[in-house]
């Protein structure tokens, strides 16, 4: 009976949001998003696969070390403006042409302090002309990144499926030609030159639907206020979305640098899969992000109860999918790629417990943004970064690479429910990460 009667009471709640216009509009939007980002997470994997066993651990290590490297820089073209430019644009529809020009002009500048800093680490570090070569193609990619700007126009006006149809053209464009490398046994630099390929599809995309849905290029204009504005918003963001980017990227360079590239390959191929399955948090937070805005200028209440209630389905999402995702996923790994990445099976077992902590802490860091509490966030991104550093090393000499897999889910524990203690808007955001964890503190 009890059994029936929550059946019963699920049953009420699906046939309300189901009639529910911003649900089903929001909903539409979500899954365009999850089409968009679980097609190029899955075909990625799927065509990873055939080309880490055709490079091997060692060339496929170096190969993801490049990436890594360059992305470390890539904040200075996002300039941490990315989640501003859509709460501006949906709270000032009417500056769109001004936002969005003065938006390019200060990421197109991001992208020069990017090519002269990367430049000066290529002519002066002690590395081999072929690494050069990876790190060389690999940022000249980032060039097209300027123009993810257009992106978030859509993401601001709900319209998702048109990055959507961007990325995933771009997608199976790519995936034919690196499929096509690894047949041939092309050198690495084409693969790293897929990379590049890729970026600029999705920026020819992002160009042609903007114009399709309107938009006109010459109505685009900077303003000095508009760039100062931008740029004094996104400034406490820029520097802890390269805090974020440290402490995702540098557990790559620090076993290449320590352990070589072949453990690198394998630390490389536990990442790639478990990145499978961040997938859903990133597209439920981004396409709720708007609402969350326009729930916040009506009522506080509401507001709130409807962030806890999206952080507590992410997390109970994350506990349901936890073990047979484990499960499933190890023998995936030694199935596909083969007996020589074996050993990335049981780091992706370890890597895959961060998903409880992340789930719901991607709507955390959308609490954050909505509260412009962005000076809070860069302080414990530091943080992060700091910790990163120092437990990785220190993991790393204890258990190897191992070390780190276990470092990586300590290090997003502090980030989400530690170093936020010492703010009093920090402390309420832990205690909204509780209450959607845990019935004790509701």
């Amino acid at each position: 009976m009890r059994l029936r009667k929550m059946f019963e009471a699920l049953r009420r709640q699906i046939g309300f949001w189901a009639g529910h216009s911003g649900v089903r509009r929001y909903g539409a939007n979500t899954l365009w998003m999850l089409a968009e980002k679980g097609g190029r997470l899955v075909l990625g994997f799927l065509v990873g696969i055939y080309v880490a066993r055709q490079l091997g651990p060692a060339q496929y290590g170096l190969l993801n070390y490049a990436i890594s490297f360059i992305a470390l820089f890539s904040v200075l073209v996002t300039l941490g403006m990315d989640p501003v430019l859509v709460r501006e644009l949906v709270k000032r529809p009417s500056r769109a042409d001004c936002i969005l020009g003065s938006a390019l002009a200060l990421k197109a500048a991001g992208f020069g302090v990017m090519v002269v800093a990367v430049g000066a680490i290529l002519l002066f570090s002690p590395m081999t002309n072929g690494e050069r070569l990876l790190l060389a193609i690999v940022l000249a990619g980032y060039a097209f990144q300027i123009f993810q700007v257009f992106d978030f126009s859509f993401q601001a006006r709900v319209l998702a499926k048109y990055s959507a149809v961007s990325q995933i053209t771009a997608l199976l464009v790519v995936s034919g030609a690196r499929l096509w490398f690894a047949w041939r046994g092309a050198p690495l630099w084409c693969f790293a030159l897929a990379e590049s390929i890729y970026m600029a599809f999705s920026a020819l995309g992002y160009v042609l639907f903007y114009r399709y849905l309107g938009g006109r290029f010459r109505a685009l204009r900077v303003e000095r206020e508009e760039v100062k504005f931008l740029a004094m918003e996104s400034l406490p963001l820029f520097l802890a979305a390269f805090g974020v980017m440290f402490y995702l990227r540098f557990d790559q360079l620090i076993v290449t640098w320590l352990l070589g590239d072949a453990a690198n390959g394998q630390y490389a191929v536990a990442v790639r899969l478990s990145e499978v399955l961040f997938l859903f948090p990133l597209v439920v937070a981004d396409s709720f992000f708007p609402s969350l805005i326009g729930t916040r200028s009506t009522s506080i209440r509401r507001y709130y109860q409807r962030t806890e209630r999206l952080m507590r389905f992410l997390f109970y999402s994350a506990l349901a999918i936890l073990l047979p995702a484990a499960c499933v996923g190890y023998f995936l790994i030694v199935l596909l790629y083969g007996e020589a990445y074996r050993e990335a099976a049981w780091l992706y077992v370890i890597l895959l417990a961060k998903i409880l902590l992340v789930y719901p802490g991607q709507v955390n860091a959308k609490w954050y943004l909505a509260e412009n509490m962005q000076k809070i966030s860069m302080a414990v991104s530091f943080c992060g970064c700091a910790l990163s550093v120092v437990l990785d090393y220190l993991m790393i000499r204890l258990w190897g690479v191992t070390g780190v897999a276990v470092a990586a889910f300590l290090i997003n524990f502090a980030t989400y429910l530690v170093f936020p203690l010492p703010f009093r808007k920090g402390r309420q955001g832990v205690r909204l990460f509780l209450r959607a964890m845990l019935p004790i503190f509701r």
